[in-house]
């Protein structure tokens, strides 16, 4: 039996648009047999997600083992569209199980590569690979490195029920975007960068100031601008990918008390979930 896992992640991190992202402490797991070729889900889109060899995972297996001889059970916890990574760790899952069906070594760039051949946006599956906080740009191949295990602050997720497609959210993106806000964008993505790498949750604070895509979402996620005016004083809340999941950066001391504020504004509109980074990436046992 091969067993498989792979996290969620959140991406940019405000300012770090297409670039940053977290790997998080909320996993979806197989366990693949050897037999007739079957597919079960348990969990998130148990009943939605496709049964057959057009599920993701199945087809991110295919590209290093034919999964015709092997039966698939998955066990979901990562929701889907709800900009939490769950294609991206539908990818990783797919992937490293697929290596070790076929007996397969590969570095995480390469995995990395093969996952883009997928997912054309690298920053979830960056962070989904590797675990802890990465960057992730392309010079022909995708490239990735990891810059902190841990973000400065703790993390709280908030999870609506709606959903929205990565697609359609970027079809409100502008083609171009003022160059003052452009500027602004660039030094925060320069400070978000050095407050991860040095673990500096005030440096942190001044960094959350994108005007590059959380601007121009903000219609379709309102949960984002509702969560900020509700704590004020977090270190700072982001969109987490495209929506419509919020990630409040609460200082350690403070996330708990933040987290119950939140649950009781909110009731039953969203869950809040207080989740750590995820210190590993996807993984595969032989069993």
């Amino acid at each position: 039996m091969i067993v498989a896992r792979a996290p969620a992640s959140t991406a940019n991190l405000g300012p770090g648009f297409d670039a940053a992202a977290a790997a998080l402490d909320l996993w979806n797991t197989v366990e693949i047999e050897q037999g007739a070729f079957a597919v079960e889900i348990d969990g998130e889109g148990a009943g939605e997600l496709p049964h057959d060899a057009a599920h993701l995972a199945v087809q991110a297996f295919a590209l290093l083992t034919p999964p015709d001889a092997y039966r698939f059970r998955f066990t979901n916890h990562i929701p889907l569209e709800r900009g939490l990574g769950s294609s991206a760790s539908a990818i990783g899952i797919g992937l490293v199980a697929g290596a070790a069906a076929g007996g397969h070594v590969l570095a995480v760039e390469e995995l990395l590569t093969l996952g883009a051949r997928l997912e054309p946006h690298i920053d979830n599956l960056a962070a989904m690979f590797h675990g802890g906080v990465c960057l992730a740009w392309r010079e022909g191949e995708p490239r990735v490195r990891r810059i902190a295990d841990d973000m400065p602050t703790a993390a709280i997720a908030v999870i609506p029920s709606e959903r929205t497609s990565t697609a359609a959210s970027r079809t409100a993106l502008p083609e171009t975007v003022p160059h003052p806000d452009a500027a602004v964008s660039t030094g925060a993505a320069m400070l978000l960068g050095v407050a991860i790498a040095t673990g500096d949750a005030t440096l942190l604070r001044h960094a959350f100031r994108d005007r590059l895509h959380e601007p121009y979402r903000a219609a379709g996620a309102p949960l984002l601008g509702r969560v900020q005016r509700l704590v004020p004083d977090a270190v700072g809340a982001t969109l987490s990918g495209s929506g419509p999941t919020v990630i409040v950066w609460a200082e350690q001391a403070d996330s708990d008390r933040l987290a119950a504020h939140l649950a009781a504004e909110l009731g039953t509109t969203a869950t809040v979930l207080p989740v750590a980074v995820a210190r590993e990436g996807a993984a595969a046992q032989v069993r």
